[in-house]
């Protein structure tokens, strides 16, 4: 199956990097693993793993 390719300005995607980021040490400031806060917000580990590194293929 083929990957769906995103076009999205440079800027869109430095902000997806940079909320992905926050979310990820906000996690970790908060001691909170990565499978409960998955858990927490009704997604999959996965999922939760794309928001981090920002890619914007995830819905949120």
């Amino acid at each position: 199956m083929k990957k769906a390719a995103y076009n999205i300005l440079p800027a869109t995607e430095t902000i997806l990097k940079t909320m992905g980021e926050q979310i990820k040490w906000a996690r970790l400031r908060r001691n909170l693993p990565a499978e409960l806060v998955a858990e927490r917000a009704g997604i999959s580990r996965a999922s939760l793993w794309k928001v981090e590194s920002g890619n914007p293929a995830v819905a949120m």
